[in-house]
Formats: C-alpha cells, sequence, structure tokens
C-alpha cells in the first residue's frame, strides 16, 4: 500500500512540475525584456485548454478507450477544436492576428506536450507491466517448488493406482474406471498443469473425468448437466483454469439439503472465443463455511482472478452473482487469440 501511495505521489509530484516549468518558462527566459509582460489571465486560459486536452488524452489512453482508428481520430478532432476554441477566446495568445494561423501554431504546441505526457504514461505502464512479470515469475517459482515438494514419488503413486485397477477389474469393472480416472486426473495434474497451455480437449477431458468421479461419489445428490460446444478442439488454453469454478460448484452443491440438485456447467468455444457458464444452488447458513473452504483449498475466487489478470489482461470478462434465490452463477468470457 505503501509503494502505490508513493508512486502515485511521485506521479502527481512530476505534473505538478512540468505544469510549473510550463507557466514559469515564459518569465524565465524572457523576463528581462522590456517588452514582455505577463498576463496572468491569459496565462491560465492557455494553460487550462491545453491541460484539458492532455488529461483528456490521459484518461482515454490509460483506460485504453482508443482501439480502433475511428476513436483515435475522434480524439484527435476533439483536441483540435480545444485548440481551435483557444485561439478563438483569446486571439492573442499565440501572438498572431489570424486564427488560421494561431491555431496551427496551437496544434503543434499541444501534440508536443500530449506527447511528453504519453511518454510519461508509457514509461509508467512499462515499469508496471515489469514488476508484474518479475512477481508472476516468483510465483511461478513458488508454485514450482510447491508442486516438487506435493509430488514426492509420483510413479509409486501411480504404479500403486495401477496395481489396485488390475485387482479391481477383475472384481468390480466400475470401481476399476473410478480408479482409472483418479489414475488419469493424478497424471494431468503432474504433467500437463505445468505447462503454459495445453489443447482444449485435454482439458474437458480431465474435467469431464473430474465430474465423473464427482458424480460417483454424491450419487443422487446432484443432477448435473455438462454440455461443451467447442469448433477447434486443438485450440490451447492455459490448464486448470476452469477447475476452481467446477470444483466448488460442486462443494456448494453437497453442502446443500436435498436431491437431485441441479448443477449446470456450459463451455463454449467460437472462433477463439471462449465462455464458462457455471450454476449452482447453494445453502446461505453454510456461507461463512463455504468461503473458509474455498479460501483453505487456495482456489479463491481472488485467486481466479489475479491469475486472469495476468494471463489475460484486458482479454477477459468474469461476473459472479450470488444475488438470486441462493443460485450461484459464474459467466467467464476469454478472448484465447
Amino acid at each position: 500500500m505503501k509503494k502505490v501511495l508513493k508512486k502515485t505521489h511521485l506521479e502527481i509530484g512530476l505534473h505538478l512540475l512540468f505544469w510549473i516549468v510550463y507557466i514559469t518558462y515564459p518569465i524565465l527566459q524572457y523576463g528581462n525584456e522590456d517588452w514582455f509582460h505577463f498576463e496572468f489571465k491569459e496565462t491560465f486560459r492557455n494553460t487550462f485548454f491545453i491541460a484539458t486536452s492532455v488529461y483528456i488524452t490521459y484518461f482515454i489512453v490509460s483506460k485504453r478507450l482508443n482501439k480502433n482508428i475511428k476513436s483515435n481520430i475522434l480524439l484527435i478532432l476533439l483536441i483540435i477544436s480545444i485548440v481551435f476554441f483557444n485561439c478563438y477566446v483569446n486571439m492573442q495568445a499565440c501572438k498572431c492576428e489570424r486564427l488560421r494561423i494561431c491555431t496551427i501554431s496551437k496544434v503543434v504546441e499541444y501534440f508536443l506536450v500530449i506527447t511528453f505526457f504519453m511518454a510519461l504514461l508509457a514509461i509508467k505502464k512499462n515499469i508496471i507491466n515489469k514488476q508484474i512479470i518479475e512477481k508472476t515469475e516468483k510465483e511461478k517459482a513458488r508454485a514450482e517448488l510447491k508442486s516438487l515438494k506435493a509430488q514426492m514419488n509420483p510413479h509409486f503413486l501411480f504404479n500403486t493406482l495401477n496395481m489396485l485397477y488390475s485387482n479391481a477389474i477383475q472384481k468390480d469393472e466400475v470401481l476399476a474406471d473410478k480408479i482409472l480416472k483418479l489414475s488419469d486426473s493424478l497424471h494431468y495434474l503432474l504433467h500437463e498443469g505445468d505447462k503454459e497451455r495445453v489443447a482444449i480437449s485435454k482439458e474437458i477431458e480431465f474435467i469431464s473425468g473430474f465430474i465423473d468421479l464427482q458424480k460417483a461419489r454424491l450419487g443422487k445428490k446432484i443432477a448435473v448437466s455438462f454440455v461443451n460446444e467447442i469448433d477447434n478442439l486443438e485450440q490451447t488454453i492455459p490448464p486448470l483454469l476452469l477447475i476452481p469454478f467446477i470444483e466448488n460448484a460442486f462443494k456448494y452443491s453437497s453442502m446443500t439439503e436435498g436431491k437431485d440438485i441441479p448443477l449446470i456447467i456450459r463451455m463454449n468455444l467460437l472462433d477463439k472465443n471462449f465462455s464458462l457458464y457455471v450454476e449452482n444452488q447453494y445453502d446461505q447458513n453454510y456461507d461463512t463455511e463455504q468461503l473458509a473452504i474455498w479460501k483453505e483449498s487456495g482456489i479463491g475466487i481472488e485467486n481466479v482472478r489475479r491469475r486472469l489478470t495476468l494471463l489475460f489482461p484486458s482479454k477477459h470478462k468474469l461476473e459472479i452473482d450470488s444475488s438470486n434465490n441462493n443460485i450461484f452463477k459464474v459467466n467467464l468470457e476469454i478472448d484465447l487469440v
């Protein structure tokens, strides 16, 4: 928090320093000349108009609202309009008698000043991006270390599961199938989970296996509807990105009283636009306990939001709603381009 405040203060300080220099520069350069006369009202008007154009541009660019040619053209026309109005209100601002010449000279001045502030903004964004990358690398290293600790001896686990599968298939094919799905899930977690991206077909296969295991565990407690419409099964996606929403939907639903509790999971991929919709019921009486479980498992909403922000900045939309009759809804959209 203190670092953020320091950065904010530094940015404000740089802006104030520029405007002080901008206002006082004519005095410092021409103050001793007999012909020079400082006009406070004229200087204030000029500074107000140019600052208005600067911070309109600063806001639009920082919020990434200028994504297409049309919006950039409108921004340029807006700045030129401000310049024209500036010259119209104060014809003497640039020591010209003709409005056209005044406007042209002021346009050059405005765009030079705006360029300076855009350079400051670019430096700020570059510093922030470097900090995010450094933080991501540290988190990735910690996650890798945690993963290595958790893996202990995965071959022993696989061999044990294969042995159980061989014994079970002779007596109980249903149990053998569950063991096989568990083995496949463990294999995916250990060997695919640390990759940057995997084919979406593998992620869906992993999720399908997880759903089957949950259905076997919960029996008639939950009625699951899982639908996926994917136009390109080779499209890649970060592994284990979706499972937190699905896992916690099962947790929430399992804590609700009754049978055949509906749980809806829909996945769509069309032209690299991916969407996930999860809907489940939950019991408000267990809300505090549910949140505690979510946080303890390390896959809370804030963690998922953070990962999405790091992986898909400005290319995702996550909406979570729990305000409608004990129904918890998650709607995630990602541009995978």
